[in-house]
């Protein structure tokens, strides 16, 4: 099946009144969302053990990658107040965007409900009571942590394939690395096509010293698709229900990783799995995914319709796909953060054809505090899709559900900015005193932004996009009565 791109349409629907009719208005984290709560005490037995066991301990628990267990009261009630102070500022668990603004529906949503971080805060604050053993949930039985797929449960099935990286070992305490692994993918006859795939450091240690992997799948004439990207944090990709990434016999895995030390040594290992598309069902659209939208002070456009060399590696399939079709724009601009200050860079792009935003993951290194991406459409409305708080050790891939997909015609102005903190009230900060340039080691900087986009070729699909999106809105919003809306 040939690549499937897009070309577009002038008329979008507005994604905030997308996000207020598919997923209800937002409550914010500290407004009154507990008024039906009854007058019993908040305990660990009855109403904080549920949701630990929901949301917290597949990370925090033994041979996880949590700093501390929270599967037992007794190794709960000690952190009491820091597991408030986390919840309520929504650091735990990890979920770096902004609830305030923009589209909220995401597949791998795992923040807590307003209801549910009242409910920490007000057991906190009384003084984290155990209450009556007898409420406590069963234990759950957690398999080892390298043996579980996070994709498992919301596509029903564990993975169709998965490739391991050859083991790579880390230098206690030594310089950030670079290497360049490759792994064959067996176990497919004929072409198959990828419905998604999660990315799994093979052991817990192993999470501690990368900060991204970037596999490419390469072709047997040598082209890659890079259209995978994984970070520190980020599971993986799921694509929406019509579209995929074609894998075929005799493709290698190319691990394009990025290691850097911690006080022991590590022999690292990086798990792929894949989930197939059934082999006479392949997707209608092939997903581009994992454009990487520069906001270093430039312009540029949204896709590249000519092969251009690329920095790493191979030349990409179609070329570096998000950078611009004017080849005298460099790929890269530079960064310069000025010692104990903040500093704010943009990048705009006008899409050269229309496309659904499917994923989006801010990049930014650790001097990163957010990135914001907006969209000023052909018909001149504006609006932000979202802020992405930046966290350097859990670098979220949002995935938006397939309903709630940002959809941008052809024409459409996108605009990324890049904050930085260089001051010594960013907890993350190695050195306020540093000059900081862009680079690839962790204490540089970096200020780009990716997005899984999947291109509509034609007018007419790009226009049965809207209209199936329109058309789900008027299920949701029924017409009232009076011929009017029902706001």
């Amino acid at each position: 099946m040939g690549t499937t791109t897009r070309s577009s349409r002038v008329a979008v629907l507005p994604l905030q009144l997308a996000a207020l009719a598919l997923g209800g208005l937002l409550v914010l984290p500290g407004a009154a969302v507990s008024q039906a709560q009854t007058e019993e005490e908040v305990t660990f037995a009855r109403d904080v053990a549920p949701i630990l066991q929901e949301k917290c301990e597949t990370c925090h628990r033994e041979g996880s990658i949590g700093p501390m267990p929270l599967t037992t009261y007794d190794e709960v009630r000690p952190w009491a107040p820091l597991i408030k102070e986390k919840v309520v500022s929504l650091v735990m668990p990890p979920w770096p965007i902004d609830r305030t603004i923009g589209v909220q529906r995401f597949k791998n949503d795992r923040s807590l409900s307003d209801e549910q971080i009242q409910t920490i805060s007000d057991w906190a604050d009384a003084g984290a009571p155990l209450g009556d053993v007898a409420e406590l949930p069963a234990p759950l039985e957690w398999p080892e942590w390298s043996d579980v797929w996070r994709f498992e449960e919301e596509l029903g099935r564990p993975p169709d394939l998965v490739v391991s990286s050859p083991a790579y070992m880390v230098a206690a305490n030594s310089a950030d690395d670079w290497p360049w692994l490759e792994s064959q993918i067996e176990g497919i006859d004929e072409q198959r096509w990828i419905k998604a795939a999660e990315f799994r450091p093979g052991t817990a240690d192993t999470w501690n010293v990368f900060h991204h992997a970037n596999p490419g799948i390469v072709k047997l004439d040598g082209t890659s698709d890079g259209s995978l990207r994984q970070t520190r944090g980020n599971e993986g990709t799921i694509y929406a229900d019509d579209s995929g990434t074609p894998l075929d016999p005799g493709d290698i895995v190319r691990w394009n990783m990025h290691m850097y030390a911690i006080d022991r040594d590590v022999d690292a290992v990086l798990q792929l799995g894949f989930w197939l598309y059934p082999k006479d069902e392949p997707p209608t659209y092939r997903a581009d995914g994992a454009d990487g939208f520069s906001c270093s002070q430039y312009t540029g456009h949204g896709f590249a319709s000519d092969p251009l060399p690329w920095r790493f590696g191979p030349e990409l399939r179609g070329g570096p796909r998000g950078l611009s079709t004017n080849p005298q724009v460099v790929r890269q601009g530079d960064l310069l953060l000025p010692p104990n200050s903040w500093a704010t860079y943009r990048g705009v792009y006008v899409m050269d054809r229309a496309a659904r935003l499917e994923i989006a993951r801010a990049h930014l290194h650790l001097r990163g505090r957010y990135q914001i991406l907006e969209a000023v459409y052909p018909d001149g409305r504006w609006e932000v899709i979202n802020k992405f708080h930046f966290d350097h050790d859990w670098q979220t891939g949002f995935l938006y559900e397939d309903d709630a997909m940002p959809l941008f015609p052809k024409g459409t102005v996108l605009i990324v900015t890049g904050v930085f903190d260089n001051t010594a009230d960013n907890p993350h900060n190695p050195d306020p005193d540093q000059w900081v340039v862009r680079g690839d080691r962790t204490v540089d900087s970096m200020c780009h932004f990716r997005m899984g986009l999947t291109y509509f070729e034609t007018e007419e699909e790009f226009q049965a996009a809207v209209d199936e999106r329109e058309a789900l809105l008027r299920r949701e919003r029924p017409v009232s009565d009076d011929g009017g809306g029902d706001e």
